[in-house]
């Protein structure tokens, strides 16, 4: 929930008013109704005619943005109640030359025009303006007749797009290992005779003469520091098990036992990869009537698959959104990060969205619903925060 920010000074067009900051400065745009700046953020209203639903527009507008921007990943939409017309809140992060860019699109309809109001900050700065952002959003008014028909039945949201695969070099455990030992040390030619110091020449990481390239001194500069990484572990419904590991900007896919993958990346790709490994995409939210479950039960639904129990009837009965979810194959993943005693553990069942496990207490542990763009929060705060 936001923490409340004062608005000061309210700003209109012929269709929607809203407040905003006083430090935030109107800015003369020939293409847009209005246009905002302050505190590293850009708000941006348009309106065109339109009769369609919000639906409709909305629909549309899923199937247009990936492709507006190369690169562009869509991260949560969500029906937005506040603004007097029916409405939906899309977010959603697309490169920049400066960096990447976090934005806000929220779009309502009157049943005459449909208006388009973007929020953007650069990804670095979301978590900072969020509250901010929040407040400015939810003080937007449309100021024409809204559609009295509600609509009783949410649109049909895109599929989920492929898991992304790290591009880099594969080595053996061994060869991993060794690598990592070298960070911070000379070379020593006795690795030369070892199976995973010649893998190691194989795959250009190393020279020859035991030469470590310009590209293996930044791969292994965060190893020399000793920093411990940001790490991603999951649990697939078909009971395999993955780590993605992230030391600033060298990340390794894979385990000690099977060796992986190895690659320097800028830390706004490692947060895009691994929003792919969760499954990050638009998803209606819903909450569930329950809070909370048997440690010893959700305990056990997020460990092994075989060993997964049914929800008691009593609840399913009670919760039906909890029982489609609870039945649907689970991915579960738990971030890790540096200083912090526990992990943020996050449940993907596939097909209908995401919940968070929560604190145990008293042999209770909290369990709720979750959105999208929360859990890229997440991501956010742990590699970037």
């Amino acid at each position: 929930m936001a923490v409340p920010v004062p608005l000061g000074t309210e700003d209109r067009t012929s269709r929607l008013t809203l407040r905003r900051p006083d430090r935030w400065h109107r800015e003369d745009s020939p293409q847009a109704d209005l246009r905002l700046t302050g505190d590293d953020v850009v708000l941006t209203v348009r309106s065109r005619p339109s009769e369609r639903t919000v639906a409709e527009e909305h629909t549309s507008l899923l199937e247009r943005l990936p492709g507006s921007v190369e690169g562009l990943r869509l991260i949560g939409c969500d029906p937005w109640t506040t603004a007097g017309a029916p409405a939906r809140l899309v977010e959603y992060v697309r490169p920049d030359e400066d960096g990447d860019v976090a934005g806000a699109h929220l779009l309502f309809v009157t049943g005459r025009h449909r208006v388009d109001l973007t929020v953007e900050r650069p990804l670095t700065r979301m978590l900072a303006t969020d509250d901010l952002v929040s407040t400015v959003l939810e003080s937007v008014r449309a100021t024409e007749p809204a559609p009295s028909r509600p609509q009783r039945e949410l649109e049909a949201l895109p599929v989920a797009a492929p898991v992304p695969q790290l591009d880099g070099t594969h080595l053996g455990p061994d060869a991993l290992t060794t690598l990592r030992s070298l960070a911070g040390r000379r070379w020593d030619p006795m690795l030369l005779r070892s199976p995973a110091g010649r893998e190691l020449v194989q795959t250009g990481l190393v020279g020859r003469l035991g030469t470590l390239p310009e590209t293996t001194q930044e791969l292994l500069a965060p190893w020399a520091d000793d920093t411990r990484p940001v790490t991603l572990e999951q649990r697939l419904p078909d009971g395999r098990t993955t780590r993605l590991q992230a030391w600033s900007e060298t990340v390794v896919d894979g385990t000690d036992e099977t060796g992986g993958t190895v690659a320097r990346l800028p830390v706004e790709r490692v947060v895009g990869l691994a929003a792919g490994r969760l499954g990050i995409r638009p998803s209606w939210t819903f909450p569930f009537r329950t809070g909370s479950l048997h440690a010893n039960l959700l305990a056990r639904r997020t460990g092994a698959a075989d060993t997964a129990p049914d929800l008691p009837v009593a609840v399913a009965e009670a919760d039906p959104r909890l029982a489609r979810f609870w039945a649907a194959p689970w991915t579960v993943s738990s971030i890790r990060r540096p200083g912090r005693p526990a992990p943020v553990v996050v449940v993907h069942a596939e097909g209908i969205g995401f919940a968070r496990v929560g604190r145990t207490e008293a042999g209770e542990t909290a369990f709720r619903s979750d959105s999208p763009a929360n859990v890229y929060r997440s991501v956010v705060r742990a590699l970037l925060g």
